[in-house]
């Protein structure tokens, strides 16, 4: 948890010594104070702001309290509500993490957040001679002047320029907290009494200047959030030995089909003319064939007188 206060002179700004003073650029130069006794210059985004910026991160992880931090203001009691988040991420070429840990010379895991505080590192030192306060490193210390002059104007111009210089991808494990706020003002009136007598201070102070910050956790338990694979290759080849079976069963189903179709149809009509050539030969039996005629002798006697006609053959034959 990183704090920073910031004093803002007000009616009694002649009390207070000059070099005690935050004073803007316009402020310190009606004032005729020298650069060197200047300890911050123009911070628009702090300047309206009360409290304290407050980050809750993995400890493998270094803060990054002032993108990623949220306010606690004073007055009022702040419950925060965690939740431990661990998400699992796809390497190349199904995603763009980084799965191995990059080398780095200030911090032995990496992050997205330690990527981006080394960089910046990086950039302020070689252009500036120096380090902030929150950097990393055997650097010295910037010196007022030098966070005026360059350090701040540096980092601004990084963080504005769009080019390579600081790439950060995603690791492909990391630990996230989520968070839910939820606030009531302080102090109610019996507190204000006692905070009153304890402190020697007046209930309007008390107001503006202490604050009660609880952090727990939702629940004892974390959530896993992790990415699949949407078409492996197993599946692929799985989807596809599938789809060639089916086709070529199908297609071998159907062949045997046409086969047995043929050979039945081969077979009616086969049988057909089998049993059309067995009525013709039986037939031609009938008709050629005569039934032996009955010997009448015993009991009609007539004479018939036949001619003699030796090239008709037999008596039989001649009956017939």
């Amino acid at each position: 948890m990183t704090m920073r206060k910031k004093m803002v002179s007000g009616e009694k700004k002649e009390e207070v010594a000059d070099n005690d003073v935050v004073y803007g650029d316009e402020d310190y130069k009606k004032k005729g104070v020298a650069d060197s006794d200047v300890v911050y210059g123009d911070d628009e985004e702090t300047a309206f702001e009360a409290g304290i910026r407050v980050q809750i991160h993995s400890q493998a992880e270094p803060p990054f309290v002032h993108e990623l931090g949220f306010g606690v203001a004073p007055g009022f009691q702040t419950f925060v509500a965690t939740q431990e988040q661990r998400l699992t991420y796809l390497p190349p070429p199904w995603g763009e993490c980084v799965s191995q840990a990059q080398e780095s010379g200030f911090f032995p895991v990496y992050s997205v957040t330690a990527c981006r505080i080394e960089c910046e590192t990086r950039y302020i030192v070689e252009n500036c001679n120096c380090r902030m306060v929150h950097m990393p490193g055997d650097s010295p210390y910037c010196t007022p002047e030098q966070y005026k002059d360059c350090a701040e104007p540096a980092l601004a111009a990084l963080s504005a320029e769009e080019s390579s210089s600081c790439i950060c991808r995603t690791p492909c494990n990391m630990t996230r907290y989520n968070k839910e706020l939820s606030m009531v003002k302080i102090p109610s009136k019996t507190s204000a009494r006692y905070l009153e007598k304890k402190f020697n201070r007046s209930e309007k102070y008390i107001t503006d200047n202490i604050l009660v910050l609880d952090v727990f956790f939702e629940a004892l338990n974390y959530e896993t959030i992790e990415q699949k694979k949407a078409y492996e290759v197993a599946g692929l080849l799985g989807d596809i030995g599938g789809q060639m079976g089916l086709f070529i069963g199908a297609s071998i189903l159907t062949i045997l089909e046409l086969f047995d179709y043929a050979y039945e149809v081969v077979k009616e009509r086969l049988l057909d003319l089998l049993s059309r050539e067995d009525e013709e030969e039986s037939h031609g039996e009938d008709v050629s064939t005569c039934d032996p005629v009955v010997n009448h002798s015993e009991t009609i006697s007539h004479t018939v007188s036949v001619p003699l006609q030796t090239t008709l053959g037999t008596l039989e034959e001649i009956a017939c």
